[in-house]
């Protein structure tokens, strides 16, 4: 069934990709949603980025989203950045110890076109599969926002993640809410910074953690993207750890 989504979305972004329109291409005005009978392909890899362990673990993960209608977008995700976390372990780890050898996902994610233009909002939804042995189950509610003017933007997307099983097994009620900012720079060239605030809800008061990175987002040809985020996430914090390190590197169809 994954194969077969995966297949059509690939189709649909090959035959799409010429009618675009200019703004779509835009990387601090394109619109938070996918547009009718297009699709979103990405591959994600995820690597360690900490001292003497660099690469171990790495993941690698595919997210995909076709747009329903012209408002309504959804997609099956596997990977941290489509969690908006900087993280590792999404999709499948392969380089790692015996315990990193794991599928994580799949995720369903919906969203909805709300508003438009500078200030642009999709209510989003997701139903996440955070472990499958034993299943480990989440639902999250919140938002994607874009704030623009000019060649400078900023997006969050803050969201409550809530367990549906597995609670004692580590699967945890969650709040997340990213901020990247940052400006394009030159034609199809977005550079940027990374940070935020997330938490487990049982330790928000002594638990939370503010991840610090930079953003590298370029627009390779019209329909190939390539974006690098790399840093810290947990610098800030009480639990705060220089040491732990890691990026996101996907490469994007659309």
């Amino acid at each position: 069934m994954r194969t077969l989504f995966l297949v059509a979305c690939l189709h649909l972004a090959s035959t799409g990709g010429a009618r675009a329109d200019l703004a779509d291409h835009d990387l601090v005005a394109r619109p938070l949603t996918v547009e009718r009978g297009r699709a979103e392909v990405q591959l994600v890899v995820e690597p360690n980025l900490a001292n003497r362990v660099a690469g171990v673990p790495t993941s690698f993960a595919i997210d995909a989203w076709v747009g329903v209608t012209s408002r309504l977008t959804v997609g099956l995700t596997h990977s941290d950045a489509s969690l908006d976390r900087l993280a590792i372990g999404g999709g499948l780890c392969l380089s790692g110890p015996a315990s990193c050898a794991r599928y994580r996902g799949p995720n369903v994610d919906v969203r909805w076109a709300w508003r438009d233009g500078d200030l642009a909002i999709a209510p989003r939804a997701r139903f996440l599969v955070r472990a499958t042995e034993p299943l480990a189950p989440a639902v999250t509610a919140g938002a994607l926002v874009r704030w623009r003017r000019g060649a400078f933007a900023a997006w969050t997307d803050p969201y409550l993640q809530l367990a549906l099983a597995q609670r004692r097994e580590g699967n945890r009620d969650r709040i997340v809410v990213p901020v990247v900012a940052g400006r394009r720079v030159i034609p199809g060239w977005f550079l940027g910074a990374r940070t935020g605030w997330d938490t487990d809800v049982a330790v928000a008061r002594d638990g939370w953690h503010v991840p610090i990175a930079f953003v590298i987002h370029a627009q390779l040809t019209r329909a190939l993207d390539l974006r690098i985020e790399a840093g810290w996430p947990s610098l800030l914090g009480p639990q705060n750890d220089f040491k732990l390190r890691s990026a996101l590197i996907s490469v994007g169809w659309r």
